[in-house]
């Protein structure tokens, strides 16, 4: 199951491979022909970010988000409005926290694959189901593994409540058989059982789920897995693309 991080690495990509074509065509047609070097005036920390030979620009979701804020006012304000403006200045933020290989939680990973769905959709990229199917895949992660940890934590809960029950029980009749033998000393007896007994519910009262996973489907391949990660799904997943964390 892909961690929040690749999730987003994958949304930077299908960016990148929608924001592309538009891109150029719009820089293009307003810069003419020395576009691409107005577009990399963009950058300024002295790195060449041409292909190898020369000819077209390399571009990632890092330079294609900064060119299109750098040139908004001259190429894109016309197609575009405050909203797209918003979403570039958003993603711009994401991605570079991604690039630092900071902390994502579920909220962050799907409000970064709801940005670039809705700056794809404004130009109306080819690819936009792509981003769709990838939504759809993180919010079915999510709801999965709240399930299966609600699932984890009733059947723990129920657990604790039968071991406690079975301790009231044990107390009861091992005081009950206690108090009516008679013998010397039944009092301190009774006391210490009650005492024992009445610390190991307060245990089991206290003690919280262990951070485990039990058997159960993966909702993804369907294979019965045992820990929060499926085994069978992860090779599927190692070769999802990974963005350079250059900034």
């Amino acid at each position: 199951m892909p961690t929040n991080l690749e999730h987003i690495g994958a949304a930077l990509d299908q960016l990148t491979i929608g924001l592309r074509p538009y891109m150029e065509e719009q820089l293009q047609k307003v810069l003419g022909n020395d576009w691409q070097n107005i577009a990399l005036g963009s950058f300024r920390d002295g790195r060449d970010r041409r292909t190898e030979d020369g000819r077209e620009i390399d571009w990632d979701a890092h330079s294609l988000l900064t060119v299109m804020w750098d040139q908004w006012n001259t190429v894109f304000r016309k197609e575009l409005g405050h909203q797209e403006r918003s979403l570039v200045s958003e993603l711009r933020a994401f991605r570079n926290r991604w690039a630092h290989q900071q902390s994502f939680d579920f909220d962050d990973s799907y409000r970064v694959l709801d940005s670039v769905r809705r700056l794809l959709e404004s130009i109306r990229a080819p690819n936009l189901e792509a981003v769709n199917l990838q939504k759809e895949e993180l919010l079915e992660s999510y709801v999965a593994e709240q399930v299966n940890s609600q699932v984890q934590r009733t059947a723990f809960n129920r657990g604790k409540w039968w071991i406690i029950g079975i301790y009231s029980l044990c107390c009861a009749a091992i005081t009950y058989h206690a108090a009516v033998s008679g013998h010397n000393g039944s009092s301190a007896l009774i006391s210490f059982v009650i005492l024992v007994f009445v610390y190991l519910i307060y245990q089991q009262f206290n003690l919280e789920p262990p951070l485990l996973y039990g058997p159960r489907e993966c909702h993804r391949c369907k294979r019965i897995i045992y820990r929060k990660q499926c085994p069978y799904c992860e090779p599927q997943h190692a070769a999802v693309p990974q963005m350079s964390p250059a900034t």
